[in-house]
């Protein structure tokens, strides 16, 4: 499961995707905590190119596609391809009327919708099949990758920023760091000799668990010229690795009106739909702050 919702949308009328409120779509997956990309096709190369699909989650066809005379035949050529993504068929005239088009074609998993009503059709099967996918294992599954995600892009960072920093910050932010992980953990103590008699970025890093990137990176913020005048990032730790650690190590308990609660190290976390879709959110949220920090830097 990715951050990413994908639509690809078929319709050989350019008029009709001119007039498409695309913007109102994104913002619409955006609510759901997920990054949109949407694909808009006019002609059957262009569709064929995204094959096999893995990454689509939701096709929408126009019914009248002049190449195919119809979209049924589109769709059924989909199925024939063993391509099973969802589908939503939707033409100008009556809805209705599609259901024989679909019965007689004996075509699966498609959504029928008038055009002028598509995007309303379009949200509640993307809302449905988001609320079929994430359960709690799937959940704890993106927190993860998306951690290791983040993890990579605060590395970015501190590659780019740590080594244009003047020799006495660059010294001060390598020595926090060498008394932090120092005192927290005592068996590193050969590898952290060796580290701080030829301090280096990357053996920092190697060095470092998620709470450690986050430390550093604060260490850079504030030391570094072209960050220190911009805008808070947030807490991190609060807002990630504190869910990602209940989600990794607590031992979920379900409450009586279905949200579970997480117990770890002393304390609760309830974990519902709307916490569910903040975090994923959150996630998305620091990974566009991450990514043009690396761009300020570099």
């Amino acid at each position: 499961m990715r951050l990413t919702y994908s639509i690809l949308w078929f319709d050989d009328t350019e008029e009709f995707f001119d007039i498409l409120d695309i913007d109102g779509l994104k913002s619409e997956i955006l609510s759901w905590g997920f990054l949109p990309e949407i694909r808009l096709v006019k002609t059957p190369e262009e569709f064929w190119s995204f094959k096999p699909f893995e990454k689509v989650d939701l096709i929408v066809v126009d019914r009248n596609l002049e190449e195919y005379g119809e979209g049924q035949n589109f769709i059924a050529d989909l199925r024939d391809h063993s391509i099973y993504t969802e589908v939503i068929f939707y033409t100008a005239g009556n809805a209705s009327d599609l259901w024989d088009a679909i019965r007689e074609k004996q075509l699966e998993g498609v959504f029928v919708s008038n055009r002028s009503v598509v995007l309303s059709k379009v949200y509640k099967v993307g809302r449905q099949a988001i609320r079929k996918v994430l359960d709690l294992e799937n959940m704890r599954g993106i927190v993860m990758a998306e951690l290791g995600e983040l993890d990579h892009l605060l590395d970015d960072i501190l590659r780019a920023g740590i080594p244009n920093l003047p020799a006495d910050k660059q010294s001060s932010i390598y020595k926090k760091f060498h008394k932090q992980l120092s005192d927290q953990n005592k068996r590193t103590e050969t590898r952290l000799a060796g580290f701080i008699e030829n301090p280096q970025v990357d053996e920092m890093i190697s060095l470092s668990d998620s709470y450690k990137r986050w430390i550093n990176f604060q260490r850079l913020f504030e030391s570094h010229e072209k960050l220190k005048n911009t805008n808070s990032v947030g807490d991190f730790a609060i807002d990630i690795l504190k869910p990602r650690n209940f989600l990794a190590h607590g031992k979920p308990e379900v409450s009586k009106d279905g949200a579970y609660v997480f117990r770890h190290q002393g304390e609760e976390y309830i974990f519902d739909d709307d916490v569910s879709s903040g975090l994923r959110k959150t996630i998305l949220r620091y990974k566009q702050v991450f990514s043009d920090i690396i761009t300020l830097l570099v």
